[in-house]
């Protein structure tokens, strides 16, 4: 026993109170009170764990004492002492769980001091069952949604059956040349517009690199607010900071001996960059409240839809991590730059969201892919499957998808092209609106859902909506 625990003895008697301090004064923090109110107010200021009260006082009977002492500190471990004529009148007490432990006088100091501890370790086996059922609860709760996400993972590997679905020499191109670095453990940057499909892309790095048993971590670098940023990659340990209830590994652990794709590079803050460059130099990493580095055996993917090069020529990414990302740099085409991808990608979009929809759509008109080969896509890949989604929820099950069912945007793009007094910036702002307003639609106005569809956060879905009713 430490002196960690306060202990509150009252007794009316000093002869009394002397004694049971004499008793406790080595084992404990000593509190004393010769009565029921210099008692509460003990409670009520100092950090007391237990109370060893004698029953019969003046004013208030050391029961009453306990009683009270529930309202103030309900997890206090209540002792009474008292005369063998008293034990009846304590037995409904005890019984309703009011008095841990009643001892009866005259009482050995050995003995009281061996009863309360036999008390204590009963009640800090209490507290640390009730903390591991608290982290059992969470592990649990995290397990739960890592095993969730892990399903959609591996219902979108399913689905694909872990391939690009392309049908263009471009991306044929693009394959041939990866095909060339997926076998090492070089750094890999994939550069492209929102949509095109770039974390397909670094999966199937990942897929044909000698990492593909091993974890796929992606992280948005741009979605993790900066206060949890150092925490999110790095872990940290338990009671490194205010919340930190269990220790937690990072993405870089996460990933250990796997792949970290480190979607929207050019989104993080100054401060992750600093703190990535220093793990690409070393391999190492420090969560937060740890004073040993850990080492990290992790092959690095990025990707970007910024120009990475212009942002370090103002000053906006550091050039030392720039070179350290730009080791083996890949360019992944907008889709009006390879429109025969479009049926293959309609045809595997519109069978996918069927089997998700429990919908029969036996396929889509000539006019209609007419039109979707027609419209230039400034959402890409993931423009394409928001449309074949909205045309499955609208078409009517067993029938094939009509014109009519593609939005207006598709089926009468000049509308948003053609009002040339407007200016570039006016009419991007006037498509922007439009693909989000869509995009709400489609997605039965779930900003969430809208976002994640758009490439984009659901702050700036909410941030426009206001916007657009100004």
């Amino acid at each position: 026993m430490n002196k960690k625990h306060g202990l509150l003895i009252v007794d009316d008697e000093i002869a009394n109170l002397q004694k049971l301090k004499r008793t406790f004064l080595d084992d404990f923090q000593v509190y004393e009170a010769t009565g029921g109110e210099d008692a509460i107010r003990l409670l009520k200021e100092k950090p007391i764990s237990i109370i060893v009260t004698d029953q019969r006082m003046p004013g208030m009977s050391g029961v009453e004492l306990l009683l009270r002492s529930l309202e103030i500190n309900p997890d206090v471990i209540r002792i009474i002492l008292t005369g063998y004529t008293e034990v009846e009148d304590l037995m409904d007490s005890i019984n309703q769980g009011h008095v841990h432990r009643y001892i009866t006088k005259p009482w050995e100091p050995f003995s009281l001091r061996e009863q309360v501890r036999q008390e204590l370790e009963r009640w800090e086996l209490k507290r640390e069952n009730e903390r591991l059922a608290q982290e059992l609860k969470v592990a649990n709760e995290r397990l739960a949604r890592e095993n969730f996400l892990l399903r959609q993972e591996m219902e979108v590997l399913k689905e694909s059956d872990g391939k690009l679905i392309y049908q263009s020499k471009a991306i044929e191109g693009l394959l041939n040349l990866l095909s060339r670095v997926v076998k090492t453990d070089s750094t890999i940057l994939i550069q492209g517009e929102t949509g095109t499909g770039k974390e397909l892309v670094a999966r199937f790095i990942h897929e044909q690199s000698q990492r593909a048993g091993e974890a796929f971590v992606a992280v948005n670098c741009g979605a993790i607010p900066n206060d949890l940023v150092e925490s999110s990659f790095f872990g940290h340990r338990k009671g490194a900071f205010t919340g930190a209830s269990e220790s937690r590994k990072g993405f870089f652990e996460l990933a250990n001996g796997g792949t970290l794709f480190l979607d929207e590079i050019g989104e993080a803050p100054a401060s992750l960059q600093v703190k990535l460059l220093r793990v690409l130099q070393e391999g190492e990493i420090l969560p937060v409240g740890e004073g040993q580095a850990r080492k990290v055996d992790v092959r690095i993917v990025a990707s970007t839809n910024r120009d990475l090069a212009r942002m370090v020529e103002k000053g906006e990414f550091r050039q030392d991590l720039f070179f350290r990302l730009n080791v083996f740099s890949v360019h992944v085409p907008p889709l009006r730059a390879r429109k025969n991808d479009i049926p293959v990608l309609v045809n595997f979009f519109l069978h996918r969201l069927c089997r998700r929809l429990n919908k029969h759509v036996p396929g889509i008109q000539k006019d209609v892919l007419d039109s979707l080969l027609r419209y230039d896509w400034p959402g890409n890949v993931r423009e394409l499957e928001n449309e074949i989604e909205r045309l499955v929820i609208l078409c009517d099950s067993g029938r094939s998808i009509t014109s009519d069912l593609l939005s207006e945007r598709i089926r009468f793009p000049a509308r948003v092209q053609a009002n040339h007094r407007l200016s570039l910036k006016e009419q991007l702002a006037e498509l922007e609106k439009k693909l989000i307003l869509d995009a709400l639609e489609a997605h039965n106005q779930n900003k969430s859902h809208a976002a994640e569809a758009l490439g984009i956060t659901r702050q700036t879905i909410i941030s426009k909506l206001k916007q657009y009713q100004n």
